[in-house]
Order: C-alpha cells, then sequence, then structure tokens
C-alpha cells in the first residue's frame, strides 16, 4: 500500500472517531445507497476497533465482518446494537420536499362510515 493512501486512511480513522464527523458520513452514505452504508458503518467501526465494538454489542466479530461484506445483509437488531455501542441511534424523519409522495392511508368512502357505524 503507498504512503497516501494509508495516509488517506489513517485521517479518515482519526475523522471518524469524532462522533459528529461519524454521524454525518453514515447520513451521507445512507443517503447514497445501501451499500455505501455498509462501507461506511465498517469505516466507522474500523475507527472504533471492531472487537471493541463487538464486545460492547455483544455481536460476534465475525458476525460483523460478514454483515459487512459485499454479501451482506445486516438485521435490524444487530446494527441496532452496533449503533449502540458506537453511541449512535436510528432515527426516522420526514422525507425531503421534491422525494417522492408518501403512501398515506386512505380515508373512508361515505359507504364504509356506514356500514362501520351499522356494524357497532
Amino acid at each position: 500500500m503507498s504512503g497516501r493512501s494509508k495516509s488517506y486512511k489513517e485521517g479518515l480513522h482519526r475523522r471518524l472517531r469524532n462522533n459528529a464527523e461519524a454521524v454525518n458520513y453514515l447520513q451521507a452514505a445512507l443517503e447514497d445507497s445501501q451499500s455505501a452504508f455498509l462501507v461506511a458503518l465498517k469505516n466507522v467501526l474500523d475507527a472504533r476497533k471492531v472487537a471493541t465494538v463487538a464486545r460492547a454489542s455483544k455481536v460476534n466479530r465475525e458476525h460483523i465482518y460478514q454483515m459487512l461484506s459485499d454479501e451482506g445483509n445486516p438485521t435490524l437488531n444487530s446494527l441496532q446494537k452496533i449503533l449502540q455501542a458506537l453511541g449512535l441511534r436510528l432515527t426516522i424523519e420526514l422525507g425531503r420536499i421534491g422525494t417522492k409522495t408518501p403512501i398515506l392511508p386512505k380515508e373512508p368512502t361515505v359507504r364504509q362510515k356506514s356500514r362501520a357505524q351499522t356494524a357497532a
């Protein structure tokens, strides 16, 4: 590995030890794609020492490597445990303006309302 690549990775890992930097990095990767998010999470874990995070999250180190591989498909439970060990959490928020219209429940029709009232 060239000195330049090693220097980049060391600098990235140094920045990712900061929670605010890690959050921004992971958020940007998640907005890009699932595979980008998994690569970013692996970088954060490498910066924080995978073995340390594995012990804290009670998720097997080999399982962490497997779920972050190209074929990986982490469960929500495993992902939450790992993020919690990192001092992070998953959140859900409204989409940005210009994104696809959300699927909302349909309002009951007059006929459905009258059936519900009759049944009650």
